[in-house]
Order: C-alpha cells, then structure tokens, then sequence
C-alpha cells in the first residue's frame, strides 16, 4: 500500500501532509521497554494487504460499558448540503512488531503512539475490526473472577479510557505505563493515559482498526529518501532473509542501491533504526514518466542508462572491460549495479544530447 505519512510520537507533533517517516524506535526484547518513537513520516510504501481476522480466544477483559457514557453514533457535519460522518476516512493501525498505534485520515497518519500489545503466550489477534464502543472512566471486571470489579482511578488497570473493538479486545489506559513498548497484556492494546485521551478525542465509534504484524517497515521521507526499519520478532512468526527485504524494497525502484550487507546488520540488530538506501525520484525523458526511477547517493544523481536510451530514442552500449557507456553522441563512466546500467545524471548531455534538472518537486526531468 502506498501511504503519505505524518505522525506524531508519544507526545503527538501535528506535521505538514505529505512526509516521509523518520521514526527512531529502538526495539525492545521481551520485558524491555521501547522508547518511544521520534518521528517524522511520509511514506510511498505499499500499504499490507487486509488480513483475515483471526479466530476468537478467551476473552482478556471485560469492561462495563454505562450506555450513558459510552459513544452511541458518529457525529455528522453540513458540508456542501450533504451529510458526512464527523470521522470522515479515519482509521486506526496498530502495527504488532514495531508496537506502534497510527491514527490516519485517508491515507495520511496524523497520530503515532508507542504501545503495549499481547505478550507471547497471549498475542494481539491480527486482523480488520472496528470501534464497537467507546466509555470513559470504565470499570474493569476481572475475567477470571466476574464478581470483582474496579471502578475508574488510579487502581483500575484499564485506566480512564475504554475502545472497544470487538469481542473483548479493547484499546485501552493503563496504571503500569513502564510496560507500554513491550508485549505485556493479555491480548488488548495498552496506551499511555495521556495517548489513549488524546485518541480518544480524535475518534467516534465505527471506525476501522487494522492490526497487523509486519517487522519490515519501509517509508519515503519529504526529501525522497527511501528509508527502512527492521523491528524484533516479538512473536516469532516473519523470519526474514536479505531477500526477503530486497523483494519489500523492490517496488520502490531502487533495488540496485541496496547493500547486502546493511540489510544483513540490519536483521540481525532488528532495532528499529532507520536505514537508508538511497533517494528515488520520479524519472521523466522528453514529456514521459518512466517506471524506473532516478536514484540519489552519496550527493550524486544516477539514471538508468537503458530505460533513459530508450525514451529518448538513442542506441547505447555497454563496454564492461572499459567500464563505459557509448552512443552517437560520446562516451561516459557507466556503473553496473544488480543487474542494472546507471551512469551519472550529469552525463545526459554527453550521452542523450539531452539536459537533466532535479525539480524543486523531487522529479528528475530529462528534455
């Protein structure tokens, strides 16, 4: 799924809209605490497939929901003459790895806290649910012991705000807020008590609550850096390879400039550090856009040699002894990366009679 990010971290940042995430999460082993993340999000990143819900099991909470106090409808405003829902596309993903909570509006994230969901032995369940209900100041009832019940306070384990969503699976405060960035619960999403109002406040009852499991998280930051994070196994369900995260990065067109071993260190430490690959940008010839991309590094800009030949209707060829690209119009240094052709962008005149400009947009336009 392709997503244009901003977020905010624990204490939320309102960012502009359309930025790549810079998000610094160290991961966390089990009992440990993750820290709460340091972000700045865009993200072209192909958005993870609907996951099947995942059965029922006991259930971890029971909550007692006051119909007076809880969220009965969404709100609607006037706009135009017609009616919307007053959460408009809103939705919420909880990401099980990384063990942080988004709040998007479209496809834009304009929330991000850190989060404490199941432990181990009894995960988060992946899947699409929804908000069901929604109280404040609920009284948690013990699961195992239905006659005992804390009210609202300082003692009350779910504390002062109640999301549910479904079953009784529920987002929820807590009085243990040294747990949250570890899988501490009993299958519900803790928050921090300031996160879990500040959400709260942002919500209505019905919207959608993906929760998903993915280690590997990939984004575009606002100046076109392609950026990944590699976060622990916290349930030892996605082993990942070199190759696994060369097919995540794929997509983006940048393959070519990925280190094999960066991608190696970076799984082995699965801490939830930004790596960076290189910058992508969108690539025009002559009025075209083409499906390879312009690649950054190290303050340099490379094209890919036989796609921009092609679009601009020159023949080239490859000398591999000499390391050179030659057409009609000269001869360059060429660099053969994975299986692709790139030479400096500053050579399209030499190469293509042609003149490149990287835009003030992030395109590279070649005419």
């Amino acid at each position: 799924m392709l997503k244009k990010i901003i977020l905010a971290a624990s204490i939320v940042i309102a960012l502009s809209p359309v930025i790549g995430i810079e998000a610094k999460t160290p991961a966390s082993s089990k009992g440990k605490q993750a820290p709460a993340p340091i972000v700045t999000i865009t993200s072209s990143a192909p958005a993870a497939e609907t996951v099947k819900a995942e059965p029922e099991k006991e259930a971890p909470v029971q909550v007692k929901i006051t119909p007076a106090k809880a969220e009965t409808k969404a709100e609607t405003t006037e706009k135009e003459g017609k009616k919307k829902p007053a959460f408009e596309d809103k939705r919420i993903e909880i990401n099980l790895a990384s063990r942080l909570l988004t709040l998007y509006q479209g496809d834009v994230g304009i929330r991000m806290y850190p989060v404490a969901p199941g432990k181990p032995d009894s995960p988060t369940p992946v899947g699409r649910r929804k908000v069901v209900d929604m109280e404040i100041n609920p009284t948690w009832i013990d699961p195992d012991h239905p006659e005992v019940e804390i009210p609202s306070g300082p003692d009350c384990p779910i504390g002062y705000r109640w999301i549910g969503i479904g079953g009784n699976y529920g987002i929820h405060g807590t009085n243990v807020p040294s747990a949250i960035g570890t899988y501490a619960s009993h299958g519900c999403v803790r928050l921090n008590e300031k996160d879990v109002e500040d959400l709260y406040a942002h919500i209505v009852k019905g919207i959608p609550v993906d929760i998903i499991y993915e280690r590997v998280v990939i984004h575009v930051q606002p100046d076109k850096t392609l950026t990944y994070y590699v976060y622990p196994d916290g349930y030892h369900r996605e082993p990942l390879t070199v190759k696994d995260i060369e097919n995540k990065l794929a997509p983006y067109g940048a393959s070519a400039f990925v280190n094999e071993d960066q991608v190696r260190e970076a799984i082995e430490s699965s801490d939830g550090q930004p790596n960076y690959v290189a910058k992508v940008y969108d690539l025009y010839v002559k009025g075209t856009k083409l499906s390879d991309k312009a690649l950054g590094k190290d303050g340099a800009v490379y094209i890919p040699v036989m796609p921009v030949a092609n679009a601009a209707g020159v023949r080239a060829e490859w000398s591999p002894n000499w390391q050179q690209v030659r057409t009609k119009y000269g001869r360059a240094p060429g660099i053969s990366k994975g299986g692709s052709l790139y030479v400096n962008a500053n050579e399209a005149a030499a190469l293509f009679g042609l003149k490149g400009t990287l835009e003030d947009n992030g395109t590279y336009v070649i005419q």
